[in-house]
């Protein structure tokens, strides 16, 4: 019999374990959650929804508000195959990621159209004099981009 109720108990904690929220998510936190879809959609996840809101409660269900809708929408903790939270936009962040895709793609896009026999055009002395210009101006254009439209960081602690 005790050795019964062990095992029942054991079996019982991972259960328990899963069906809580992470401590993270917290009333008044910004989330994004992946529940899952019976049809497939064209576009996004297969077989997923993305939403994004506030959470207003976590007692059992997620509670999350979601904007341009009235009331809340209560989402099981089975049901959710992701869950992020968001870190904020950072304007800072989101101009060193946008200035380093933008010296990358500068370097690249300018080291192959380099041509040094060439009238007109891009015409350096060599490939990697051509690539170091490129990288400057696609380092400048992308961290303008980055300031002017940052967005959303996103912490992963479901799945």
């Amino acid at each position: 019999m005790r050795s019964l109720i062990v095992v029942s108990f054991l079996v019982a904690i991972p259960g328990v374990a899963v069906a809580q929220f992470p401590a993270e998510v917290q009333p008044g936190a910004r989330v994004r959650v992946w529940i899952p879809e019976t049809a497939r959609q064209e576009q996004g996840p297969d077989r997923r929804q993305l939403l994004r809101g506030t959470v207003e409660s976590v007692d059992g269900a997620l509670r999350l508000r979601v904007p341009g809708t009235t009331g809340s929408l209560a989402i099981q903790r089975t049901a959710v195959r992701r869950l992020d939270v968001s870190r904020g936009v950072s304007r800072g962040a989101s101009m060193v990621e946008r200035a380093v895709g933008g010296a990358l793609a500068g370097a690249i896009t300018l080291a192959f159209m380099n041509d040094p026999g060439r009238e007109n055009g891009p015409h350096f002395r060599t490939d990697w004099e051509a690539a170091g210009v490129g990288a400057a101006f696609g380092a400048g254009f992308g961290a303008v981009v980055g300031l002017i439209w940052p967005y959303e960081r996103w912490r992963r602690v479901i799945r």
